[in-house]
């Protein structure tokens, strides 16, 4: 595929590229929105790999996204495969900084199966292993790529009700390191998949060389519809529960 023709205004930047991040619902799951990525208002991967599709907001942006640029550089997966599985396939870039800190380029995009599970979380033992994407190399004024993450991170328009009760519980539980019997530690919050209320998962992991996960799965809900009171009032109902209890009150 030959590059992408400069957009209207990108000979004007001297041939640095403009970022623009948005939210996207796709398939009808509004608890799960995507992050679409536009570069001078077009989705630069749309062509090359129809149906794929951005991370989930709480994985690729905030604080510590992996998005910005790290001083040596590393690869993050910014798409991933269209049944949104990580380890079916990504859009796998080196994202680095200029030497001068005024410019972010990302080159050598690669495709990995089986190895990200997250954005900046892969197993890469060889970078060199991925099928190359082809793709041009893309290059942003730091300035203007920085502000473009940072301000669709203080968005929290995609966020619903649902998903913020779920992030308020786990926000409550998650310090108290609670621990299911036989020591199975709190992994992740979210909302129920086609039910009323949030899962909570409980998971151990074991084994080495071949690591085994021992995992189980509670479910609360709450007649309250605020999402601060609603999560405040299942994290009293598990709590009040004593542990062992647990997975035949919740399970």
């Amino acid at each position: 595929m030959s590059p992408n023709p400069p957009g209207p205004h990108q000979a004007d930047r001297g041939g640095l590229s403009l970022l623009s991040l948005r939210f996207e619902v796709i398939d009808d799951r509004p608890d799960w929105p995507v992050v679409r990525i536009l570069v001078d208002g077009r989705d630069p991967f749309a062509a090359i790999a129809p149906g794929w599709r951005g991370f989930d907001p709480a994985k690729i942006l905030g604080p510590g996204s992996p998005l910005l640029p790290a001083d040596q550089g590393r690869r993050v997966a910014v798409y991933c495969c269209s049944c949104g599985e990580p380890g079916c396939g990504v859009i796998a870039p080196v994202i680095f900084p200029s030497p001068d800190g005024r410019r972010v380029s990302w080159v050598d995009f690669r495709d990995y199966t089986g190895v990200f599970v997250d954005p900046a979380e892969g197993s890469l033992e060889d970078e060199d292993d991925g099928r190359p994407w082809d793709l041009p190399d893309l290059h942003f004024s730091r300035e203007q790529y920085v502000a473009e993450i940072n301000r669709v991170s203080r968005d929290r328009s995609w966020e619903t009700d649902r998903r913020r009760t779920a992030r308020l519980l786990h926000e409550r539980l998650e310090p108290l390191k609670l621990v299911l019997p036989p020591g199975l530690g709190l992994a992740w919050v979210s909302p129920a998949w086609s039910e009323a209320g949030v899962a909570l998962m409980f998971q151990r992991v074991t084994g080495v060389p071949q690591p085994a996960v021992d995992q189980q799965m509670l479910r609360l809900a709450s007649t309250l519809s605020d999402p601060g009171q609603a999560a405040e009032d299942m994290a009293q109902r598990l709590l009040s529960t004593s542990p062992g209890d647990w997975v035949d009150s919740f399970g």
